[in-house]
């Protein structure tokens, strides 16, 4: 820079520099004239230093996105086994007493699968898929129970199409039925409300709590709960909020998702 840029422009300025009568030697071992031409090499330290921290930073950042990938990957696979189970199930059931529902729920289970299985490998889907998915499994529960042991109610308000984790809230509709309904010897109610406004999702639900010795939650209940708590921290860090409400009475579960 000095010899290629300032030099022919700035003549001048080599006339005060410290190192203008010196030899080579005398540069190189000259404290005083290291010291005033400390910033020419400070410079380039700096830009290479913040170059290389760019470099480590990018590639922590891959790191971390393979391994939360990896951890998605297998909270879905603890999640997904035991949603198939709980509907193969229900199914077997309806085939052991030969039941003429059997049909309709090999078709609602097809569905199911064809959602858990192709489309779930996504992070994120429509709410609208996610909509299906739930009617469709709360098509397969009613098909259990009459009308004098349920009373259900989704409600939608879909003002806005926003994208959602699928399988998110599957986990709570589930403890629902198995926990609020199974135990109950009179009428069981559940309420679900999901609404997708602009750059946000609610969801809720409200069960009825059995009033017998039976209504413990399981291990496997926790595990999904838990389960659950980590997706949510994986795929939406600092976007979401959950609400978990338990009396002698009911268990409501409330969760905002932020887009």
């Amino acid at each position: 820079m000095k010899f290629y840029y300032l030099e022919p422009r700035f003549p001048t300025f080599f006339d005060n520099w410290l190192g203008h009568t010196m030899t080579i030697r005398e540069r190189l071992t000259s404290g005083k004239l290291i010291v005033r031409e400390f910033s020419f090499i400070t410079y380039p330290v700096i830009i290479l230093g913040f170059i290389s921290f760019n470099r480590k930073q990018t590639r922590l950042l891959k790191v971390e996105e393979e391994k939360r990938s990896i951890e998605l990957k297998v909270l879905k696979n603890q999640l997904n086994p035991h949603f198939l189970f709980n509907t193969l199930n229900n199914l077997y059931t309806l085939a052991l007493k030969k039941d003429d529902k059997a049909p309709e729920v090999i078709a609602k289970l097809s569905e199911i699968l064809d959602f858990v299985l192709y489309r779930c490998n996504e992070d994120y889907v429509s709410v609208e898929k996610e909509i299906m998915l739930i009617e469709n499994y709360i098509a397969l529960e009613k098909l259990r129970y009459d009308e004098n042991r349920l009373d259900i109610l989704f409600t939608k308000d879909i003002q806005e199409s926003n994208k959602i984790s699928p399988l998110i809230v599957l986990t709570f509709i589930e403890n629902a039925f198995k926990h609020g309904v199974i135990n109950e010897t009179e009428k069981a109610t559940i309420r679900l409300n999901l609404e997708s406004k602009k750059g946000q999702i609610i969801f809720s639900i409200e069960n009825t709590k059995p009033q017998n010795e039976l209504t413990r939650i399981s291990d496997q209940s926790k595990i999904g709960l838990e389960n659950v708590r980590k997706q949510l921290d994986l795929l939406y860090p600092k976007k979401h909020q959950l609400e978990i409400e338990e009396t002698k009475t009911f268990y409501k579960v409330k969760l905002w998702l932020k887009n």
